[in-house]
């Protein structure tokens, strides 16, 4: 019998196929050449929610060939949308074919968008009291959300970067109650599907908008009171919007003969399942879908054609210690935790605990480990726990802190006035560097990892610290046998000494945050918006008659039926009009660069615009989050909003950067490592010759470029010495020929003679890169001089495109984690000694090598001098660790310095 409170689970089909397409490298193919990135993805999304949600039944929608009632409505509805890779559409039959092969069933109807088929199995599943969560890419299905019963997984980005949304999720989301959002969306428009909205309205505006007028019609009615600029671009938006709310609200009652009581997981044949599998060469993702079959997590098989008791259960960190001597770990018998719960409706559950996972932390002091247990977290519903914490820490020297993602916790504590809590273990810390692959160290995944079994109870609303012990429970429970498999596999130091330490560096930069020039950034903004407006002009003057710009079908009959320019390269759909493409049309005719223009400013204006302008605090701030647990390789990654992808080259990005700016009376100081990742390959290859390069105090790109192309180092050309600094960063990368020759615009066969070139010149690169691949295959990972480990299983694939593509990740990863590793000791030893010579400078921000640290001017000497030592001391490599930095009144300032 199915478990009745388990969620049912609908799945965009083609939305998750998108993003899985994207996220994954073309060259995963089957040994014929068929692609099937997406199809890998997809699979892998695939058995990662079965194994998180433990569904009790599963339904795939996917969209039909041909139009919908929408395109009757909306002109050129989904018109701006790129086209489609001619390798994906035949990557839907498959996924098909492999649900198929696993009893999901997919729904579709004809006119009607994968969407809607959603929208009505969520609303039927309501009405009959049954939980639903959507899992899809498009924001679209905000509107479907309904405590306690519908909720939206959305996917953030990549296979495996998911947020789960209740109404009140929605609502700190976007502003509005998921009701509203069809107005919100109708408001604000949605580029995506080709729907503009109403000009100047954002994000912010239209939620304050639908929260004061409700509907469109109250709103015009009130037109009088707006400013005049907003009135006259809502009246002029008025036909715009009208056809957005006809257009955006999903339809919940397609005629479908589908009841959602009656879906169920199970009635699949292992034996066909396991030659569909064979079939698409997805090995290793039929060891996951068969380990999932093993413990019941897809129901029961249609017939004895395989006994599925001895089907493997396999994990990666698992495969990981069985591969190596030293990762063999004895943990005795799995501990039992009850895992409390609250028994009432997830709405009451959200409103006492806040989110239960963002911060759970257990207390004890040093003299006394049994002094007890603090629960907090980030609602209101913790304030007096958190203030019973915040009374402990004040009266205890030493108060040591445990749990689950302290991150979130140890910020709040700094913003309180705390700037010297003690983390000492965080089990999702631990879960991630034994298995970095997982993306989420939720509860489920920290206990599946320490080999922990939850047992679910139930507590009465409002027993908080009852429903928190329990996860405090498995907190207790997992650090002896996390601890355990991290000495067994070389990683309690790097554990106790970087990631641990670094927990509270990033709290205090995330409270401390970085200063913002509002107005400035505003008057950027609206520039950008405007800029935008006229080289929309610009191109429409050119054309002769105005189109959509970013129809891509649209462009091409423009450009090659109405000017007659030459096509270049021809796609599925017709002739590409991507950016390498017009780059290569610049001379042939003025529309060409102006359309490039456009394309760059539009980026700029709706990546770095209005949408940067929205994260600026109260306090003139930007507050992002920064994340240790997302990149394999290490690397910390930004978001809410992504501060790494501030443009670093253009012009335009440089002005975004003099918007970053001190306290009044202060400086920014900008340090960045110079060329870490080409001096990591000189230190872990030995090559003497890449060695000297470095210890010449010569240009070392000019001295590479002297190697590979034997002509005197005088005698190196500006386009020799560009490629072979391309080579060089794009080794450590693990780029190929084809990739390289893209960079460096030339044919793959000269790049891979200057590949060959490199290595000739430098043996050691290649002889190194070469050992790491066959001692990866050994072991099953990599592993960086600091000890991080990178699991790579597909080493071992039949495919040889998978196997080739995990070899390149092979030679890079311990590159890439050394990197990583020697940043994080930076931060780390920074902050250290600011806060040991009592200063009142800060780090405020890390951009991939880069530290901005803020002090006030008479700080300077003193934070340089701190600066250089914990960079340049991080590590002891075989070449000497440089850096460059310089003081500015900004940050693009300092950047010029």
């Amino acid at each position: 019998m199915a478990n009745e409170t388990a969620p049912l689970l609908l799945l965009d089909g083609m939305s998750l196929a998108f993003r899985a397409y994207y996220a994954l490298p073309p060259d995963l193919s089957t040994e014929d050449g068929t692609v099937t990135n997406a199809l890998h993805g997809f699979v892998s999304m695939l058995s990662s929610l079965i194994r998180d949600q433990k569904p009790r039944a599963l339904v795939v929608a996917f969209d039909l060939p041909g139009g919908t009632f929408r395109d009757a409505i909306a002109d050129d509805y989904k018109g701006g949308r790129g086209e489609t890779p001619e390798d994906l559409p035949p990557q839907f039959d498959m996924i098909r074919e492999v649900l198929a092969s696993l009893a999901i069933p997919v729904i579709s109807r004809e006119g009607f968008e994968a969407d809607d088929v959603i929208a009505t199995l969520a609303s039927r599943s309501r009405d009959e009291k049954m939980p639903v969560i959507v899992v899809t890419g498009d924001r679209d299905t905000y509107q479907l959300v309904e405590d306690p019963y519908i909720r939206v997984l959305y996917n953030k980005r990549g296979v495996s970067d998911y947020a789960l949304y209740d109404e009140a999720g929605i609502l700190e989301r976007t502003g509005v109650h998921p009701r509203d959002y069809p107005f919100y969306a109708a408001l604000r428009g949605d580029p995506s599907d080709n729907l503009p909205g109403v000009h100047g309205v954002g994000e912010k505006i239209a939620a304050k908008l639908v929260n004061e007028f409700r509907d469109f019609d109250n709103l015009l009615a009130n037109a009088d009171a707006f400013t005049p600029k907003l009135k006259e671009n809502i009246l002029a938006g008025v036909d715009r919007v009208r056809v957005n709310l006809q257009v955006m609200p999903l339809v919940r009652d397609v005629e479908l003969e589908a009841d959602p009581a009656e879906f169920h997981l199970g009635g699949w044949d292992p034996a066909v399942a396991e030659t569909t599998f064979a079939r698409f060469e997805l090995n290793s993702l039929w060891k996951r879908i068969s380990g999932l079959m093993a413990k019941g997590l897809l129901g029961s098989p249609s017939g004895e054609s395989l006994d599925v008791s001895k089907l493997p259960v396999p994990g990666v960190a698992q495969e990981a210690q069985a591969s190596a001597p030293q990762a063999k770990v004895k943990v005795k018998a799995a501990p039992v935790v009850k895992r409390s719960v609250l028994k009432d409706d997830p709405a009451k559950l959200k409103a006492a605990l806040g989110s239960l996972n963002e911060a759970l932390v257990a207390v004890s002091r040093a003299d006394d480990p049994q002094l007890g247990l603090l629960a907090a977290g980030q609602s209101e519903g913790f304030v007096t726990e958190l203030q019973k914490g915040l009374e402990l820490l004040s009266s205890a020297k030493k108060v040591k802190l445990s749990g689950l993602n302290l991150k979130p916790l140890l910020k709040m504590l700094v913003d309180a006035g705390f700037e010297h809590p003690h983390a000492s273990f965080d089990a999702a810390l631990a879960a991630y560097l034994i298995d970095p692959d997982r993306g989420n160290y939720d509860c489920e995944t920290v206990a599946e990892i320490a080999g922990i079994t939850l047992q679910v109870g139930e507590v009465e609303v409002g027993t908080v610290p009852g429903a928190l012990a329990g996860e405090l429970d498995l907190v207790a429970a997992a650090a002896a046998p996390l601890r355990a498999q991290l000495e067994a596999l070389g990683m309690a130091s790097l554990f106790d000494e970087i990631e641990m330490p670094l927990v509270l560096v990033l709290a205090r930069m995330e409270s401390r945050g970085i200063r913002v020039n509002r107005e400035a950034l505003a008057a950027l903004a609206e520039s950008l918006t405007s800029q935008v407006a006229e080289l929309e002009q610009m191109v429409y003057e050119f054309a002769g008659k105005e189109f959509n710009l970013n129809s891509p079908a649209q462009l091409r009959e423009l450009l090659f039926v109405d000017l007659g320019l030459t096509p270049v390269r021809k796609t599925k759909t017709g002739f590409s009009t991507d950016a390498k493409t017009l780059e290569s049309l610049r001379e042939e005719h003025p529309i060409i660069p102006a359309m490039l223009e456009y394309r760059e400013y539009e980026k700029l204006r709706s990546t770095y615009g209005s949408s940067l302008l929205e994260q600026v605090g109260d306090d003139e701030r930007i507050h992002a989050t920064f994340r240790q647990t997302v990149a394999r390789t290490g690397r910390l990654s930004s978001e809410a909003p992504n501060l790494h992808n501030i443009p670093v080259r253009s012009r335009l990005g440089a002005q975004f950067r003099e918007l970053f700016i001190p306290e009044e009376g202060w400086e920014l100081l900008a340090a960045d490592y110079d060329q870490i990742e080409l001096r990591v390959i000189a230190h872990l290859s030995g090559d003497p010759g890449l060695i000297s390069a470095f210890n010449s105090a010569e240009d070392v790109h000019r001295q590479v470029a002297s190697q590979v192309f034997g002509v005197p180092a005088a005698k190196v050309s500006k386009a020799q010495r560009e490629k072979a600094k391309v080579v060089s960063y794009g080794l450590a990368y693990g780029m190929e020929a084809f990739g390289l020759s893209q960079r460096m615009q030339t044919s793959p066969e000269e790049a891979k003679d200057i590949v060959n070139g490199y290595f000739a010149a430098y043996p050691g690169v290649k002889a190194y890169m070469d050992a790491v691949v066959d001692e990866a295959k050994i072991a099953g990972f990599t592993r960086t001089e600091f000890g991080r480990i990178r699991p790579l299983p597909e080493l071992q694939n039949a495919n040889f495109r998978v196997r080739t593509a995990a070899e390149r990740q092979a030679m890079n990863s311990g590159i890439q984690g050394l990197a990583a590793d020697i940043f994080k000791a930076a931060l780390v030893r920074l902050d250290y000694e600011l806060e040991s010579q009592g200063l009142n400078a800060r780090i405020v921000l890390q951009v991939h090598d880069e530290i901005l640290v803020e002090a006030p001017a008479e700080e300077r000497a003193a934070v340089e001098a701190a600066t250089i030592k914990a960079m340049q001391g991080a590590a002891q490599l075989r070449v000497d660790l440089e850096i460059s930095w310089a003081w500015g009144s900004s940050w693009g300032a300092a950047k010029a310095g």
